[in-house]
């Protein structure tokens, strides 16, 4: 019995998880942590919400909210997404925590008091305009190694660089939109370089990591690694523990802070189980393996900067045996991104679809070894003919048929022939190499051989026909339903850490009242009791129906009430407003020739319609991302109004989440206003889809005439 720890990314409380980060931490970690619980091995499974990340506070920002508001509300949610997908963590923390602040500093300590931490001056980025520090993120600009223009100030999210504010092209502060000037100020860094040759020795033998991951760690290493500032000029976070004024507007670095937190989490899991030193089990034991789940952009920081700063707190504690980090799911082409209002949102998802066929879906198009993408199509195709067609409807025809036929019992197996031996034999080899995949983090292989056994059961059963034997020869019918109910009980067991809420309703509807999970996982190849109850109920899984959807072209957009929150003047263009915009659970900036028809005070805190699926643009050198809809006659413009007491974010047009749109392709669809002011959407087919907030109409403000665009 092995020590386990797993380990999962921190996700920022600063808005709504998509599936991008899911596939990345959550699902595979949950599927490794079940898979080895039910080997017998001891399991910890740790993590949380970032509280202190600067996107938490560049939202506090917008909102004129305290930074603890927004990290409140977004790890309430994030828990809450993380229950409904059935991911079981033994701790699903935060860093606001005072434990994991204690811990924290602690660490910090120790690493200074051995000289692992020092003070330096350091050159930062300032904004006059504003008259304070800016943390990396509040500078944006462009990436110098592959030209992404919505780069930040601490790392490029389209390459995975890490970065310094200064190395960006046409760098400028995200709020005031202003270029920043250097200002020295005062740090505490930590040495990474004096642990290089260290870590060179640590990574020697990682030839089992996804090559991915080792070819980004050994191209920092041959690059020679630098010392890093583990101090920001912030006051959100976690105090550094120094005395003296000149360090209480300082903050210990988010990132520094939060991979620490897989430690603090590890201790106050056993504090509050009442065994405080327990924790050790898993960080001073050499036998004990401890594996990271997260996505490209972290790697280094996991392979390298947290090794270093365990090495330096106390070189006995146990180093990350793997670091299975995924790439990116895209989607319409485009790397999923919080920040930027791009992705297909956890919150939506596990509101209209079964969180099996989501973790199914995540799962057998997993980016383990490069980018994949999130289609619709893809997904509904994967659940009706894999999920569906295959296993569920293996399972559910063997156990229909024995229990309309066999007085709702497993009928007994009285004589096996070669096609029932080669069943079983098939049984076990899937149930193996589902194993021998899962040891190594292989999530799509251990899912595929998982889906084949459905496959082999639907070709067993349908070979041995038992309905052909049902008169003629009751015992061979028996015999067949039994080795295919035999096979159902494996798969249950085998998809359990893939899909728990449906290997839970087959389990039970086989008979057992335990949980599915609490089995061994060598459980898969027993025998299931002949004589046992039935409890039949309906299919495992459901049909995904897209193609209703897709009937109406208004569906390619996704068209929400926003509300707009700040406005200002684009500093490079006459015509043109810069705004803020909020949609419920994220907030956006968007570029509107707004200027010549009403002024910032009238667009101040007004509900817009928002097409929030459009492509994001440079205007004039500003990113726009989505476009606020109004009608157009002549020179004269009205905003499309909602009704004063429209929820925000809600829904007006098309469906959340719909891929991203063109503007080209945008202008190919057709809005109007009618003689009485209402918008519509007319289709090819001349469909008129009235734009509307229950029962209220949408309306353009000021003397739009009938007939006139929607732009």
């Amino acid at each position: 019995m092995a020590k386990i720890l797993v380990a999962v990314a921190w996700p920022y409380a600063s808005g709504p998880r998509h599936i991008g980060h899911a596939v990345s931490t959550f699902i595979p970690a949950d599927i490794f942590a079940r898979y080895h619980r039910m080997k017998g091995d001891e399991v910890l499974m740790v993590g949380g919400s970032d509280m202190h990340g600067t996107p938490t506070t560049v939202r506090a920002d917008e909102e004129g909210v305290p930074p603890e508001v927004v990290a409140n509300r977004y790890h309430a949610l994030h828990a809450r997404n993380i229950e409904q997908l059935g991911v079981r963590y033994d701790l699903y923390w935060n860093t606001a925590d005072p434990n994991h602040k204690r811990d924290a500093q602690e660490i910090f300590r120790t690493l200074h008091g051995k000289g692992f931490i020092d003070d330096r001056v350091m050159t930062s980025p300032y904004c006059p305009t504003g008259d304070h520090f800016l943390p990396d993120r509040y500078v944006e600009g462009t990436c110098p190694h592959c030209g992404f223009a919505g780069a930040r100030g601490d790392q490029c999210e389209n390459c995975g660089h890490l970065l310094d504010p200064f190395e960006l092209k046409e760098p400028k502060c995200r709020i005031h939109g202003t270029p920043p000037t250097p200002r020295e100020t005062k740090h505490a860094f930590f040495r990474l370089s004096a642990f290089q040759k260290r870590l060179e020795a640590y990574i020697a033998n990682k030839g089992h990591w996804r090559s991915p991951v080792l070819s980004a760690t050994r191209a920092w290493l041959a690059e020679g690694l630098l010392d890093r500032p583990f101090t920001r000029d912030i006051d959100w976070g976690i105090e550094v523990p120094f005395p003296g004024d000149e360090w209480k507007a300082k903050r210990i670095y988010v990132w520094f802070e939060a991979v620490m937190g897989y430690l603090t989490a590890s201790r106050e899991f056993w504090r509050q189980n009442g065994q405080p030193e327990k924790w050790r089990e898993w960080w001073y034991d050499p036998t004990s393996k401890q594996y990271y789940f997260i996505g490209k952009d972290n790697i280094v920081f996991h392979t390298l900067i947290w090794p270093a700063i365990l090495m330096g707190y106390d070189e006995k504690l146990t180093l990350p045996h793997d670091v299975p980090a995924t790439q990116y799911m895209l989607i319409s082409g485009e790397k999923m991104s919080a920040g930027r209002g791009r992705g297909v949102w956890l919150p939506d998802l596990l509101e209209r679809f079964d969180p099996d066929a989501i973790r199914y879906y995540a799962t057998a198009n997993m980016p383990e070894l490069k980018d994949s993408s999130f289609e619709w199509e893809d997904f509904a195709q994967r659940n009706n003919s894999e999920l569906l067609a295959a296993y569920g409807n293996f399972v559910h025809r063997a156990l229909t048929f024995a229990a309309r036929n066999f007085d709702n019992r497993v009928p007994e197996a009285q004589f096996l022939d070669a096609q029932d031996k080669a069943m079983v034999r098939k049984l076990e080899e899937q149930w193996k190499k589902v194993g021998q995949n899962l040891e190594y983090c292989h999530f799509r292989d251990a899912l595929r051989e998982a889906i084949q056994l459905a496959r082999l059961g639907n070709q067993y059963f349908d070979a041995k026909a038992p309905w052909e034997f049902l008169k003629k020869d009751r015992e061979a019918c028996g015999t067949a339903l039994h080795v295919s109910l035999q096979v159902s009980r494996a798969l249950a067991v085998i998809f359990a850490p893939f899909l728990p809420f449906s290997s839970q309703r087959l389990w039970h509807a086989l008979g057992y009242d335990d949980e599915v999970h609490g089995q061994p996982w060598q459980a898969a190849l027993d025998d299931i009791p002949a004589g046992q109850t039935l409890r039949v109920g309906k299919p495992l899984f459901a049909k995904i129906e897209l193609e209703e959807a897709a009937e109406s072209e208004a569906d390619r957009l996704d068209v929400r009430v926003a509300q707009i929150v700040d406005v200002r003047d684009h500093p490079n263009a006459d015509k043109l407003y810069v705004m803020n915009v909020d949609l419920g659970d994220e907030r956006r900036q968007i570029v509107a020739g707004m200027k010549e028809n009403y002024t910032k005070g009238e667009l101040r805190d007004r509900k817009i319609a928002l097409l929030a699926n459009l492509q994001t643009a440079k205007l004039r050198g500003i990113e726009s991302n989505g476009m606020l809809l109004a009608g157009e006659d002549g020179p004269q413009v009205g905003i499309v109004m909602p009704p004063e007491d429209a929820p925000v974010g809600v829904l007006i047009l098309g469906r959340l989440g719909a891929p991203r749109i063109s503007f080209e392709d945008f202008r190919k669809l057709s809005l109007v206003v009618d003689d009485g002011g209402k918008v519509f959407f007319l289709g090819s087919g001349h469909e008129r889809v009235p734009l509307k907030v229950g029962d209220a109409f949408l309306r353009v403000d000021k003397g739009i005439r009938d007939g006139s665009p929607v732009r």
